[in-house]
């Protein structure tokens, strides 16, 4: 887990209190295809939103809905990742369904 310097780094967008930073890491583990042969996403995206009383990972997808948000901590991390891959294997698991109907 790599810690933002909210101080020094600039934000991705700002919607009334709350600061978007996209998490670089996640989002290229969201578009990416990975060893496990676990499918890449599109519409998903991953961000830590900041305000003065909130530090969270947030997923959302691509009409800004919700997804899950986490905790911006280590645990939240870890948390945040589950979540992806529990996304990545349900996609996963709906090709496989498709190919073999």
């Amino acid at each position: 887990m790599i810690k933002i310097d909210f101080d020094k780094t600039k934000p991705d967008f700002v919607n009334d209190n709350f600061k978007w930073y996209i998490d670089k890491h996640f989002q290229n583990y969201i578009e990416n295809k990975q060893a496990e042969n676990l499918p890449r996403l599109k519409g998903l995206g991953c961000f830590i939103v900041k305000s003065s009383e909130v530090e969270d990972y947030v997923l959302i997808d691509n009409k800004q809905n919700i997804i899950d948000a986490y905790p911006y901590t280590f645990e939240g991390y870890g948390q945040t990742e589950a979540k992806i891959n529990i996304i990545k294997i349900h996609k996963h698991f709906e090709e496989y369904e498709k190919i073999n109907a």
